[in-house]
């Protein structure tokens, strides 16, 4: 993002930035953004109730801000935190820490608004020109937060949404990227229907998206990655049973888990109804980001794949534009259509709609992957044209949600 680059000049100009990993910053504070990791871990048996989930690491790095912070410094909580954390765990914590050290417990101003943010080229204007959710543990915290974020969203364009409790906020984060990742999980069944009865899927949902009720209905494609549809139901579910004593789960949000975790076996099966063995066969997977124009492969649906054409016996050809290094793999990455000239091809597959992957003729395809014998579109990059083409060369060509692409 050229805009990041140009702010961290000016703040570097003005000299108002200081990176350190020293304790006593957090005593000189007004305001402290906690965005430290949290994570939950799925179980390997594909059992996605069975997941662990702990604080330890996340409360320990709060103690030390609890132990350093004035009395009055705004604490905000940008983290996704399973619901109820803020005013269950944090604040007592903080609490806690201020008895210790002499300081009024009545003090602590926290609140939680979690981070909206897109990774990519339009990274900083996502977080200045977007609305924010926030909530505090007290009416002080609520307007202290407020004031904060006033001073760097453009809220005449979009206006803060204060919420009762940090809790609501909190909910607000997991429930708004639970629905997305269940809108996803839906369209996989109609993406089987849509290929067994020969219909285009995509000219259906263009169709639906003009009545304004339905426009947000997601496309059939390669999977779901990223860092927050992957868990963020999980985190939910995790509070749920053991914040707040339910004994029941989020069964719908988690089987969209499991499901969008497995979407990705959908284009791996296709492949092998046309190739039952792909031992020692040559695959060329265009896309390891799990976002198209992104450089960011973090739970990434290629890496789910190539691992199943891997443990078949396949040669993998790994390219991306904007990846050169897969760090979940721990292997290069080919970033140049040249580099893949060189190298045999059965097999294509086209998983991230990158520009320069949509952008892509018949001709290019040929020209890039010589010999390629199956190229397999998984998320509606390549168009009509494109496919016909593919085909008078002999070559069959594979859609994801396209059942009028006949097998």
């Amino acid at each position: 993002d050229s805009n990041m680059a140009q702010a961290f000049q000016q703040m570097k100009k003005q000299g108002n930035g200081l990176a350190t990993t020293s304790h006593y910053a957090y005593q000189k504070a007004d305001i402290v953004i906690v965005d430290i990791h949290l994570d939950i871990k799925k179980s390997k048996n594909d059992r996605i109730k069975d997941y662990t989930f702990s604080y330890d690491t996340y409360l320990e790095s709060l103690k030390i801000i609890a132990t350093n912070i004035a009395e009055k410094t705004l604490v905000l909580i940008e983290t996704t935190v399973p619901p109820g954390t803020t005013e269950k765990i944090i604040a007592p914590l903080f609490k806690s820490c201020f008895q210790e050290r002499g300081l009024s417990p009545d003090a602590l101003t926290l609140a939680h608004s979690y981070e909206r943010v897109m990774p990519g080229k339009n990274y900083l204007h996502s977080i200045t020109n977007f609305y924010r959710v926030y909530s505090g543990i007290t009416a002080s915290s609520k307007k202290a937060t407020r004031m904060f974020l006033e001073s760097f969203i453009n809220i005449k364009d979009y206006p803060l949404s204060e919420l009762h409790s940090p809790t609501a906020s909190e909910m607000a984060k997991v429930l708004e990227n639970a629905y997305r990742a269940t809108n996803i999980a839906f369209i996989q069944e109609w993406t089987d229907y849509a290929e067994a009865a020969q219909v285009n899927l995509f000219e259906v949902l263009v169709a639906i998206k003009k009545r304004p009720t339905h426009s947000n209905i997601m496309s059939p494609g390669f999977g779901v990655g990223g860092y927050c549809l992957t868990k963020d139901s999980l985190l939910a579910d995790w509070a749920y049973t053991q914040l707040f004593d339910s004994k029941k789960h989020l069964e719908m949000s988690l089987e969209a888990v499991s499901i969008n975790d497995a979407m990705s076996e959908h284009t791996f099966s296709r492949i092998k109804k046309h190739i039952p063995s792909l031992k020692n066969k040559y695959i060329t997977v265009m896309g390891i980001s799990y976002l198209n124009d992104v450089a960011d492969t973090r739970f990434s649906p290629s890496e789910h794949f190539v691992n199943a054409c891997e443990k078949e016996g396949a040669t993998m050809h790994l390219h991306d534009p904007l990846v050169s290094y897969w760090k979940e793999k721990d292997c290069a990455v080919f970033t140049q259509f040249e580099d893949l000239k060189k190298l045999k091809h059965d097999i294509l597959v086209l998983t991230v709609r990158h520009k320069v992957y949509v952008e892509l003729c018949a001709k290019d395809i040929v020209d890039t992957c010589p010999g390629v014998t199956l190229v397999v579109d998984a998320n509606n990059i390549l168009n009509q044209d494109t496919y016909e083409a593919l085909k008078q060369k002999n070559i069959r060509v594979l859609g994801i949600g396209k059942g009028h692409w006949k097998d």
